[in-house]
């Protein structure tokens, strides 16, 4: 019984180093991950998806986002204006972009106002960074 309880412990220490190191190597804190996931819930996931697999929704699935070039999901029908950005996602595109769509991408179908909040912002792009 001691074992397991130790064995848990253990397995639980090794998850919390491991997540700890994910954060670290993204440049965002636990708390930051936190956030961007509470935020995405709420603003982006009416359209979008970061579960690995998860299709057919109005938006792209965003599982893995960072380092992907735009317009390039296999089975979703981006706008050419998406598509000719071919540009890589990473913290600063993503924050950009989600701070202004149409301004970011002209042309893009997204229609999302924006995000006002710089914090915030920061936050859903900690929060993508981790989905891979």
């Amino acid at each position: 019984m001691q074992k397991t309880g130790l064995s848990l412990h253990l397995a639980g220490l090794v998850f919390l180093l491991a997540m700890q190191g994910a954060h670290a190597a993204n440049n965002c804190s636990a708390e930051q991950a936190q956030q961007g996931n509470t935020l995405f819930d709420t603003d982006c996931s009416v359209c979008h998806s970061a579960k690995k697999g998860v299709e057919g929704m109005m938006g792209p699935n965003l599982f893995g986002v960072v380092g992907r070039t735009s317009g390039t999901l296999q089975g979703f029908s981006y706008s050419k204006a998406m598509k000719d950005r071919a540009r890589p996602w990473n913290n600063d595109s993503i924050q950009a972009f989600i701070a202004q769509p149409q301004a970011d991408v002209p042309g893009t179908y997204m229609p999302y106002m924006g995000m006002d909040s710089a914090e915030g912002r920061a936050a859903v792009a900690c929060y993508l960074s981790l989905q891979k």
